[in-house]
């Protein structure tokens, strides 16, 4: 996406709510009479900057000479974590950060005369980092477009700038969610222009992304903006996914002691009127803990959405129930936890677990219950198993750390959205290159399909290593695209079928650990998903912890 203006070629011109933008045109290398037009970096809000820092987004102002759209809009400010000089290809900038790319076929379709069925990508970085740039646009373009669905993906406030809270007006937090419907709204309101159909839009989202997709449909200020969602290994039923607005509150004044504010803890008019004047670097977070700031909040995460009152405005096991139908598409990785531990180095030992457990379920969550639940769950996972036999602990650790972070959530999620009547297909995704970590192969213990995998065979982009797809990715990449557009365009990933043959069976209440594994060389339904592990977290965890039995 490097190249100079003067080299590319221009798409046509279309026209937005807020004026004329100019993007740029990709040809298919199957076929160069082809064209998917991109038109990067659009702004669907005003900048988020002085006294707007903390406030609800407000729609792009307008222009009046054609804009040009052809480069990625830069990041919403962030530390750069993770190999970030290998993702990040674009600068941050807290003014100009609110925009939205739309990855558009130039053809037609007789079998969509309304327009191409929208695919809306949330990105993911667990909601402090990342951004739209890093799931490309000419790779959207060859893999996904040719399937005949329009591609949206947005940027939106992260972090600080998106979830710090005082749960009063004064910043009642959830910014980045607000961003993120303003963003669907645009879509509603220009979408047609492009050759999408407003009415037959599928949002979809990994990691935090999965979670902000569940969290949309959740709302009311949302859920009537899109059709069918996809939250990929992750979901609002994650623990990581939410927190109270007591706690957030908690660690966001932690945050701002931290950072150097000496007023008093009620004061959230003068906390305010100070993290407003703070330069952009200081406020700036990312996945890595910050130097010297410790809070005392469960989990590895600063700030999150929130149970507000506003976004929200009811506890969000009640808003599950009154989600207006949806499909629903969800899923995991086979090894989820691979990424984490392998980073957080605690798969050498039981030590390890133990330093692991201590440091996620805390009094804040479970009271008195924590050290009980932090014994049964070291038991659970180091039963059976040799203390010396490193091979073995880390795949336990890599197993407690996915049903932490995502499996368990995932598998309560589709029961809860089946339960409501909503129809859903859950996968498992176990395929992988074992030629594909770049340079993860020399911390990960072993190789498996773990969080990010899925990404690449979707949007033909990879997160943490490049991706030179060989001959069984290009298969993959056939069969995820396919089920991916599928749904998008029928709500149902098997294809426009009467159900009697479905490869893919809908999820079902009365065999509920029943999933889709998908893998090469075949695809199939299978039983007991994640070794029904979940069970376990059912009975033992979930009902101890205290502030979640409130959301």
């Amino acid at each position: 996406m490097g190249a100079n203006s003067s080299s590319i070629e221009y798409s046509p011109v279309r026209q937005t709510t807020s004026g004329q933008i100019r993007g740029r045109a990709f040809h298919l290398p199957e076929d160069k009479n082809r064209v998917v037009d991109g038109y990067l970096g659009i702004p669907y809000a005003q900048p988020p900057i002085g006294k707007y820092r903390f406030k609800k987004p407000v729609e792009a102002a307008q222009w009046s000479e054609v804009k040009d759209c052809l480069h990625f809009g830069p990041r919403c400010p962030q530390t750069d974590d993770y190999f970030a000089q290998y993702i990040n290809i674009v600068g941050k900038d807290e003014a100009n950060c609110l925009t939205l790319n739309v990855i558009a076929p130039r053809w037609k379709s007789e079998e969509w005369p309304k327009g191409l069925p929208v695919m809306v990508w949330i990105h993911g970085g667990g909601f402090a980092i990342h951004s739209s740039s890093n799931y490309g646009a000419a790779t959207v373009a060859r893999n996904l477009c040719v399937k005949d669905v329009l591609f949206v993906s947005i940027n939106y406030r992260l972090g600080v700038f998106g979830f710090f809270s005082t749960a009063t007006e004064e910043c009642s937090g959830n910014m980045g969610l607000w961003d993120q419907t303003l963003a669907l709204q645009w879509v509603q309101n220009n979408i047609a222009e492009f050759g999408g159909d407003p009415t037959n839009v599928t949002i979809f989202g990994q990691s935090a992304g999965g979670a902000s997709v569940d969290l949309l449909t959740l709302s009311p200020h949302s859920n009537h903006l899109f059709k069918r969602v996809i939250p990929m290994s992750g979901c609002g039923e994650c623990d990581f996914a939410f927190r109270t607005k007591e706690g957030q509150a908690k660690l966001s004044i932690e945050f701002a002691r931290y950072l150097g504010w000496r007023g008093e803890d009620d004061d959230d008019k003068g906390l305010m009127e100070w993290m407003v004047r703070q330069p952009t670097t200081r406020l700036e977070v990312g996945i890595n803990a910050k130097k010297g700031f410790r809070h005392s909040q469960a989990g590895n995460l600063y700030f999150v959405p929130t149970y507000d009152g506003d976004f929200f405005p009811k506890p969000p096991s009640v808003l599950r129930t009154e989600i207006p139908q949806k499909d629903v598409m969800t899923g995991v990785t086979q090894n989820e936890g691979l990424f984490f531990v392998a980073l957080g180095g605690f798969h050498k030992s039981f030590e390890g677990i133990k330093r692991f457990l201590g440091r996620i379920f805390r009094e804040c969550d479970y009271g008195s219950e924590a050290t009980t639940i932090q014994k049964e769950l070291y038991e659970f996972y180091t039963k059976d198993v040799d203390p010396k036999d490193k091979a073995t602990i880390s795949r336990r650790m890599v197993e407690l750390f996915g049903d932490y972070a995502i499996n368990v959530g995932t598998y309560n999620y589709a029961n809860k959205m089946s339960k409501c009547g909503h129809n859903v297909y859950l996968y498992n995704f176990e395929y992988f290159n074992p030629d594909g970590f770049g340079l993860f192969r020399f911390i990960f213990p072993f190789r498996g399909a773990t969080h990010c995998t899925e990404i690449r065979y979707i949007l033909g982009k990879g997160i943490y290593s490049k991706f030179k797809p060989n001959e069984e990715d290009h298969r993959m990449i056939q069969m995820m695209t396919e089920y991916f557009s599928n749904f998008a365009k029928y709500g149902n990933p098997n294809g426009l079928t009467d159900g009697t043959n479905d490869l893919w069976e809908k999820h079902s209440q009365a065999d509920s650990f029943r999933y889709f594994n998908i893998q090469l060389p075949k695809s199939h339904m299978a039983n007991d998903f994640q070794n029904r592990r979940a069970e376990f977290w059912n009975s033992a965890v979930g009902p101890k912890n205290k502030t979640k039995s409130n959301l």
